[in-house]
């Protein structure tokens, strides 16, 4: 199957030159996690707005909020640098994760003068950065950079009376451990000057070795934390420790110009997407391994009825995740330890395809291929395991499709604060039940409330094609409630609460034609049918307090009225937020 992944360092059988430095991050973020005592803002969860050392952060003054924000190209000389180092990253649902940072790019520029040097992206996974940059002065071989410097701009408007505004700022922080050793957080440093040697090649590399932190960081002016003088800096929790970048100087593979493509089908498990093959001589070129790297090919030999390609071809920059991308292959085992299971990744020296010429057909039923960030470790975001690529039948006949797979679903009853709506995350296969390719542009979902396709009002989404209402939405729509995670991954936001029950169901559209896949159920949004005390439920209704019946339930007090098959009933008072 094609699984997407957020910076993962997967076990391997490489040690990383920076192994000392991630093991540290590690500790460090076990110290993190146990110390946090965080508090969010009510209206921007992502946001930490207090924790229990944050009077520390008093030593670098309060910004002026009238600094110029970076956010367009600097003239002078790019260059993309590859960093090595640790980071921090912070998400308010997940937490506190932390790896290593060897294969994430910046583009760094030289001015023309020689004087400024502009660093992109200066806090890797604080993606809100991702287009913006900081500047520091160059004096002989050297980069300092002074901070704080502001990194990012957000404007919420929830309404026109209630604007919210959030700035952003890079600053340099150091680890301070609790008197007890037992937790910890980062904080201003009193010097914000982060200095880098510039080296013959063009590399960077921290004048001092202290690990300090390059840090997202944002100032408020009230809170627990507030001083006499007012406001407190707060790290929210994303930060890059970098020990060295360098420019990255590898070169993707050159396709010969008289090479012609085809498209073809690359399926594994539920998943297709279309790629291309071109092949000149006993040399055949495979484009479009991953969906974020459209133009990424690798070279494989042909043999016979094979087709090898070498693992560690060099893809490219996926600017998407903001890092170097390799071809690397082997095989994806489980490996079951008491902590669970986890993928382990075998590397190999190849990954070799059957190939049929005539049928145009190429199949790895026991291999894996994936990007990795960096070529001799295996830090990836992405792998595909057991490639088959075809040419589709466009003659061929649907017959059946599969049930999409519930990923996960979120009815987010511990935030009810922050006036989240349940969402539900699917897997929507684009193959039928013969493993036939499906044209996606004929590909539908639905949202089965209580039994029936949920209809999605205009006013409230924004729907395909400025609908008014739909129970239908497209294979790959994205708008303010319906995203993509993957491939094949969907997501939507449910807008309402109240349900019985909850699925999803797929179908397949082409003319009068029209093919629905079963129903994939939420576990514990199934209750319909249901049995209490031995008696079936025949009914459920929903009444305000004025005794109206309801459709839908909405925000507030309701009656939810069970009718049951030996005609008794029961009432329930619900109350939603």
């Amino acid at each position: 199957m094609v699984l997407a992944f957020g910076w993962l360092t997967l076990h391997s059988q490489v040690s990383s030159p920076t192994s000392i430095l991630k093991d540290l991050s590690v500790e460090r973020m076990s110290q993190i996690e146990r110390g946090t005592n965080e508090k969010r803002d009510s209206k921007c969860p992502e946001r930490i707005v207090n924790h229990r050392q944050a009077t520390q952060s008093l030593v670098v003054e309060r910004p002026s909020f009238d600094e110029p924000l970076i956010d367009s190209t600097p003239e002078g000389e790019m260059f993309v640098y590859q960093k090595s180092g640790a980071y921090f990253s912070y998400n308010w649902l997940m937490g506190m994760t932390g790896g290593s940072l060897d294969g994430t790019v910046s583009r760094v520029v030289f001015s023309p003068d020689g004087s400024k040097l502009y660093m992109q992206s200066p806090v890797s996974f604080f993606f809100d950065c991702k287009n913006n940059w900081i500047v520091g002065d160059i004096i002989d071989d050297k980069v300092t950079f002074t901070f704080p410097q502001m990194i990012s701009y957000v404007r919420y408007e929830y309404s026109p009376d209630e604007v919210v505004e959030y700035y952003d700022y890079a600053l340099k922080l150091e680890y301070i451990e609790s008197e007890d050793g037992e937790s910890g957080w980062y904080y201003p440093t009193e010097n914000q000057e982060m200095t880098f040697n510039i080296l013959a090649d063009g590399s960077l590399e921290p004048v001092d070795s202290d690990l300090s932190m390059i840090g997202e960081c944002v100032w408020f002016d009230q809170g627990d934390n507030a001083s006499d003088e007012g406001g407190y800096w707060s790290w929210q929790g994303n930060g890059d420790i970098i020990t060295q970048m360098k420019k990255v100087t590898d070169e993707a593979i050159e396709v010969p110009s008289e090479v012609e493509f085809e498209t073809w089908s690359l399926i594994s498990g539920l998943s297709t997407s279309d790629v291309q093959i071109g092949i000149m001589d006993d040399q055949l070129y495979f484009k479009g391994l991953f969906s974020y790297l459209p133009d990424a090919t690798v070279v494989g030999t042909i043999e016979d009825n094979k087709v090898i390609f070498k693992g560690g071809q060099y893809l490219g920059v996926a600017w998407d995740y903001l890092s170097t991308a390799y071809f690397l292959t082997g095989d994806m085992i489980q490996i079951d330890s008491e902590n669970g299971s986890y993928p382990f990744f075998v590397v190999e020296d190849d990954l070799t395809f059957e190939y049929d010429s005539q049928k145009k057909i190429l199949s790895c039923p026991n291999g894996t291929y994936l990007f990795s960030s960096v070529p001799d470790q295996v830090i990836y975001y992405s792998y595909v395991e057991n490639p088959y690529l075809c040419v589709p039948d466009p003659n061929a006949e649907i017959k059946s499709l599969l049930a999409p797979i519930i990923t996960e679903f979120f009815d987010y009853q511990d935030f009810e604060s922050y006036e989240l709506f349940p969402e539900i995350r699917f897997d929507f296969p684009t193959v039928d039940a013969d493993k036939q390719p499906l044209d996606k542009s004929k590909l539908f979902y639905q949202v089965m409330v209580d039994g029936e396709p949920f209809e999605f009002d205009g006013d409230e989404y924004e729907l395909p094609n400025g609908e008014s209402s739909t129970t239908e939405i497209p294979f790959g729509y994205r708008s303010n409630a319906f995203w993509i995670t993957s491939n094949i991954g969907h997501g939507v936001v449910l807008y309402f609460l109240g349900f019985e029950s909850l699925g999803i169901r797929t179908f397949y559209k082409d003319g009068d034609t029209l093919i629905y896949s079963d129903i994939a159920e939420v576990d514990g949004y199934n209750r319909l049918n249901q049995v209490e005390e031995g008696k079936d439920i025949l009914s459920i209704n929903y009444y305000n307090l004025t005794g109206q019946k309801v459709t839908r339930p909405s925000e507030g007090v309701v009656l939810r009225q069970t009718v049951f098959s030996n005609g008794s009933k029961k009432v329930e008072k619900l109350v939603i937020r």
